[in-house]
């Protein structure tokens, strides 16, 4: 679901002993800190952390609105960036016969892969800002190093340009439900597990606030680094059933710690937990009663701080969202900071949608095998310290 608002090397020798003389030139502190980042770059590129840990995908944070990472295909490989997005289950990209894709952006070219073969079946997906329609296609398709073999994934041919064409990423990679699929075609998830490439169908990403580094998608399990407490889980809801999402049902919506009312008794809230989505959506009057509770936020910022905590109670627990997350803060074309309420009415579906402000303060983790979602505080990043 689219932003609606505006993812070891051993050497050995036989026998003999070599002795290598070494030489030690001490670093700089910015020197250290470029030796790690390159360290941690290289780890992800080879699946894993360098404690041999899950495989991880690092994602780049575009103004707290969108989050995308690497996704290779063919070989040798073609590089694209993707949004990974639990709101929809397909892979996509732009095919080289591409009519309106933005000229400059990375495009699927099948005659310079040596593991294409076709599929050819027609594809055709509509998000809630946009669409796009192609072909399938099957090639190998790499993510966080892990490689699926024959993977299926479609060519787009024609996007909504006013969409995507100015997007920082090529295209979007599904981890949504398998329900979700258009075609039923498998989705990268489903195939890591199949190929057994990772042991459980579970995935867990930490979204950074502030255009920050370190926003990183984790595959088969969760990283014990990103968060502060234990996670508590909500099952997926019945109603995934009709609508196949990531389907969680809130109890309640309070304002300043206030019920607003908001959650019927037997529905309650049905909240789609979706990377995708920009903002938090409401539906209808939850949307109206909710933004007139919280009030005007001022464009230059400067009453962010007095604005009220919103909480959602999801399977009993509370989780508090300060102004801190659901204010969003970007640069308009002077490079002046503007304030503006990540939260939404969304029309025409009784859903709401906890998009990236909720997801920036709490580690999530998707769990398929189980079929629930888990929350946890998210850990912040200290202030850096300059010695």
């Amino acid at each position: 679901m689219k932003s609606i608002g505006r993812i070891s090397f051993v050497l050995g020798t036989a026998g003999a002993v070599v002795n290598v003389p070494l030489v030690h030139r001490p670093k700089t502190v910015s020197q250290f800190k470029a030796a790690w980042e390159r360290r941690a770059a290289r780890a992800a590129l080879l699946g894993a952390d360098e404690d041999g840990s899950l495989p991880q995908i690092p994602l780049t944070d575009t103004e707290d609105a969108e989050y995308y990472g690497e996704v290779q295909i063919g070989t040798p490989a073609q590089k694209f960036q993707v949004i990974y997005d639990t709101g929809s289950s397909n892979l996509w990209v732009p095919s080289a016969k591409c009519t309106n894709c933005k000229e400059k952006g990375a495009k699927y070219d099948l005659t310079k892969s040596s593991t294409y073969s076709q599929n050819g079946q027609t594809f055709a997906l509509q998000y809630g800002t946009g669409s796009c329609s192609g072909h399938l296609s099957n090639d190998a398709v790499t993510l966080a190093g892990l490689t699926i073999k024959n993977g299926t994934f479609a060519e787009v041919t024609t996007e909504a340009k006013d969409v995507f064409g100015q997007a920082p990423f090529d295209g979007i990679l599904g981890m949504g439900p398998a329900a979700a699929a258009i075609d039923k075609v498998p989705t990268p998830m489903h195939m890591l597990v199949e190929q057994k490439l990772v042991e459980k169908n579970v995935f867990a990403y930490y979204l950074s606030s502030d255009q920050k580094t370190g926003s990183m998608l984790t595959l088969g399990g969760t990283d014990d680094a990103m968060h502060t407490e234990d996670f508590h889980y909500a099952p997926v809801a019945w109603t995934a059933k009709v609508l196949p999402y990531w389907l969680v049902k809130g109890s309640d919506l309070k304002v300043a710690g206030a019920s607003t009312g908001a959650c019927g008794f037997l529905v309650g809230c049905q909240l789609v937990v979706d990377t995708g989505t920009s903002v938090i959506a409401a539906p209808g009057k939850a949307a109206d009663t909710l933004l007139s509770k919280i009030g005007n936020v001022s464009a230059d910022c400067s009453n962010v701080k007095s604005l009220p905590i919103v909480t959602f109670t999801i399977n009993g627990k509370d989780f508090d969202l300060d102004p801190d997350f659901y204010v969003l803060r970007q640069k308009d074309e002077h490079g002046h900071e503007e304030c503006g309420l990540g939260i939404q009415k969304l029309a025409g579906i009784p859903m709401w949608i906890l998009g990236d402000p909720f997801l920036r303060k709490y580690y999530t983790v998707w769990d398929g095998d189980q079929n629930r979602v888990g929350f946890a505080l998210a850990k912040q990043p200290a202030a850096e310290v300059v010695v």
